[in-house]
């Protein structure tokens, strides 16, 4: 693998597709090297392995790219010996991962608000992924999406995010807190204690996408001890920066809007604060559509479950927004020339312990 240069807060980390790729600040990566030592293993040679400069995690405002901290992880999986290697760098983490972000939400009014401001700006730390807040009678959904398609250990990226996540929200709600599921994207492993033991609630394993469940009313709990001028201060930094590539923006909120079995222009519309006219001229400019970009978001969702979880092919369809199997079927045959079964037995990864 190539060597990335070391990026720093000049790096545009919102690049228009084919422009740049995806990126992710080093943050949570910057932990690595001690996680390494203590395992008996050099972080130094094994980065060197890789091409990498050990300079890269010394400072967690760099930035790297993400299909990179993929391949990172599973030599650092393969070197060690440790299935559950992201999840043991991802406990830690917390709100300091995030940087700027961060603090944004440590000085949020509620807990509530401090999500909403995480997920509308992650992607100045998180350019690979897409967070998302729904709320369904009593219980709200706190949840993390890979949508870089194919990227390698994807299965540690997902741990280290999700124990991240755990972490953030006992910032939050208190050093007690549980969710009262959580959701891992990824197939059971032949060990599962190392997960039990940390999230110490359900586990639910082949999602579509990570996520902790928990009582919609932990959103209305007051912070304390939080500066209203700090915040603002960081709001105005964040949406002061570069905004963001239409179509980068589109396939973000479509992977997140894509068990809706209504997605429409209208809805995509309405998320991104524009009229449908206006986004359907602007994509048009950019040389695509609405319907391409759902396409290819389904398309690449699709492979990543049939290839990294034994979820049904029905399940599979449902998370996806179609009304049948035999509907997403005959869509998966357009795509491939493959059913979804003949695809997933040439393509399956295996399990995080292999």
């Amino acid at each position: 693998m190539s060597n990335p240069s070391v990026r720093r807060n000049a790096t545009r980390l919102d690049s228009p597709p084919g422009a740049a790729p995806p990126l992710l600040r080093v943050s949570i990566l910057a932990e690595l090297p001690a996680l390494l030592r203590e395992m008996g293993q050099d972080p130094d040679r094994l980065f060197g392995e890789l091409g990498l400069e050990p300079r890269l995690f010394a400072d967690p405002e760099n930035h790297i790219p993400f299909r990179a901290v993929g391949n990172l992880l599973r030599h650092c999986v393969i070197r060690t010996g440790c299935a559950h290697l992201g999840l043991l760098l991802g406990q830690r983490g917390g709100a300091v991962t995030l940087g700027q972000i961060g603090l944004l939400v440590r000085n949020s009014p509620d807990v509530g608000s401090a999500l909403r401001g995480l997920i509308s700006h992650l992607h100045h730390h998180d350019q690979g992924a897409v967070p998302g807040l729904t709320v369904e009678g009593g219980t709200a959904l706190l949840s993390y999406a890979i949508y870089e398609p194919e990227v390698p250990a994807s299965d540690q990226i997902y741990a280290a995010a999700m124990a991240i996540t755990l972490r953030i929200m006992q910032e939050l709600c208190g050093p007690h807190w549980r969710p009262s599921k959580v959701w891992l994207p990824f197939r059971k492993p032949r060990d599962t204690a190392p997960f039990v033991s940390f999230f110490r609630t359900r586990l639910r394993f082949d999602t579509a996408q990570g996520a902790l469940a928990f009582p919609a009313s932990c959103l209305k709990q007051t912070l304390r001890n939080t500066d209203h001028e700090i915040r603002q201060r960081i709001e105005t930094l964040l949406d002061n920066r570069e905004p963001t590539a239409l179509v980068t923006r589109v396939r973000r909120a479509l992977r997140a809007m894509l068990a809706s079995p209504q997605l429409s222009e209208e809805d995509l519309a309405r998320r991104l604060c524009m009229s449908r006219r206006t986004l359907i001229r602007q994509l048009k400019q950019e040389g695509t559509s609405f319907h391409i970009l759902l396409r290819d978001v389904r398309s690449d969702a699709a492979c990543v479950m049939l290839r990294h979880t034994d979820s049904p092919v029905e399940h599979i369809a449902t998370e996806l927004g179609y009304a049948s199997a035999s509907s997403f079927t005959r869509a998966f045959r357009h795509w491939t020339g493959q059913t979804p079964a003949a695809w997933r037995r040439l393509n399956a990864a295996g399990t995080p312990d292999d």
